[in-house]
């Protein structure tokens, strides 16, 4: 991934505004997006919210910054699941994932809630009856009830990006003005042979 520059008669010259005003979008956005898995309560172990590093960087036909986390499962909770049965969050039908279509190479449901309920220490509860509940028990009700009803999305990536938009896209055009203006003035100050006709 190359950072940010222009070329101007075969010469490339850094696009340093551009780049540092990516970088501080990416800073706004991950914060943006932190603040929204802290809102809703989706900070577990602190792996998911850790992992957003923000990158800048330039293709063939664009600049960019993105934040998107370096956990496999972030799409998930960015998203949510559709559940197998029915949906009962708002916007989970939008989501692409759905349970029944899951590469298992990286788990299973009732694995991945074992874990949860053990970092959580959620312990054996009672039941109707005030028999203590194992807590193979409490893993097989969860799992079963996230698969019937998915996973609520969060949007924490999506949303989050969106709202920053407008604003990112003014602060770049600027910056992409300081960086062209720089640029010819350098390209001119290298070229005192040129002619203006």
């Amino acid at each position: 991934m190359s950072k940010p520059k222009i070329e101007i008669r075969g010469k490339e010259y850094p696009m340093t505004e551009v780049t540092k005003t990516l970088e501080a979008i990416g800073r706004q956005w991950r914060k943006n997006a932190r603040i929204s898995l802290k809102m809703q309560g989706r900070i577990n172990t602190g792996t998911l919210y850790n992992s957003m590093p923000v990158k800048v960087g330039q293709t063939k036909d664009m600049y960019f910054v993105d934040i998107t986390p370096e956990v496999y499962y972030w799409d998930f909770v960015d998203k949510g699941v559709q559940g197998a049965k029915k949906n009962i969050y708002a916007r989970q039908n939008e989501s692409p994932y759905k349970f029944g279509r899951g590469d298992k190479s990286r788990g299973t449901l009732r694995g991945s809630i074992d874990k949860w309920t053990t970092q959580k220490n959620i312990k054996g509860t009672r039941d109707e009856k005030g028999r203590f509940v194992s807590r193979k028990q409490i893993v097989s009700a969860i799992s079963l009830a996230i698969w019937r009803r998915g996973l609520k999305p969060s949007f924490f990536v999506s949303d989050t990006r969106k709202r920053i938009k407008d604003k990112a896209l003014k602060r770049i055009a600027t910056a992409l003005g300081q960086d062209i203006a720089n640029a010819i003035r350098l390209d001119l100050q290298l070229n005192k042979n040129l002619e203006v006709k």
